[in-house]
């Protein structure tokens, strides 16, 4: 089953709310979903993006402010992939993201540097050749402008709202061209209040989380807190992959 994940960086659960988010919307409607998940402290991209692939908090980690290449205390997601031999993908623009998986693991990487409203789209329209081109099993699709929109006006600003939109259109672009038989993840790596996040606020540290697809109850709203070190163990999950031992977040069952 192919499986993407959509990073929308910086969006706060009620900014996803506010905003004119069709596609994410008909993703809840149809899937199960939370707008009370927790990332990590310090609640950045950085530390809470390698969380994410590497299940484990950033006291293992120690991806801060940079990445750390070695030691890695776990394999990331896309490494588990590779090494079932299925094919991964990355699309971003956010240039430090290029090592969050070991050399060899992407079969199909995309890198701009552009944060704007343009880039998002570039990317988007990258990932659509790409993915209409090979079969990808994996695919994380990050979309970084709405991060930029909050830090120069505000977190629920209307330049940040617009954001959103313009990330949920570029998630239902894609969307278009995936597999009939597809699981889907959007969620975000931290939120935001006034031009900044980091801190152990609410407003920076709660985020959506969204999964849609086979095995996925309809309409739901998963009852318990879902943590972002718990995404790659419920993907693994839920495609038949062995999660590995050093991931400490634990798989949702729906």
């Amino acid at each position: 089953m192919q499986a993407v994940i959509f990073l929308v960086d910086g969006m706060r659960p009620d900014g996803l709310k506010e905003a004119e988010t069709p596609n994410m919307d008909k993703l809840m409607e149809t899937g199960a979903y939370t707008l009370s998940g927790r990332t990590v402290m310090p609640s950045s991209t950085m530390p809470a993006i390698v969380s994410l692939f590497m299940g484990v908090e950033p006291e293992q980690h120690k991806a801060l402010d940079v990445w750390v290449p070695l030691p890695r205390p776990a394999p990331t997601l896309i490494d588990v992939y590779k090494k079932a031999d299925r094919r991964t993908a990355s699309f971003y623009n956010w240039e430090p993201l290029r090592n969050i998986a070991l050399p060899g693991s992407l079969d199909i990487s995309f890198f701009t540097s552009d944060l704007t409203p343009l880039g998002d789209q570039e990317l988007t329209e990258m990932a659509i050749m790409w993915l209409r081109k090979c079969k990808v099993d994996f695919a994380f699709v990050y979309l970084g402008h709405t991060d930029i929109a909050g830090h120069d006006h505000g977190w629920m600003s209307e330049p940040y709202l617009k954001a959103i939109s313009d990330a949920d259109m570029c998630i239902g672009q894609v969307l278009d061209v995936l597999d009939d038989e597809r699981l889907v993840v959007v969620t975000s790596d931290h939120g935001g209040h006034g031009k900044g996040h980091g801190t152990d606020c609410e407003e920076d540290m709660t985020i959506p989380v969204i999964f849609n697809g086979p095995g996925i109850p309809v309409g739901k709203e998963i009852g318990r807190t879902v943590e972002i070190t718990d995404v790659a163990p419920t993907i693994a999950s839920l495609v038949g992959l062995e999660a590995p031992k050093e991931w400490k977040g634990r798989a949702i069952c729906f």
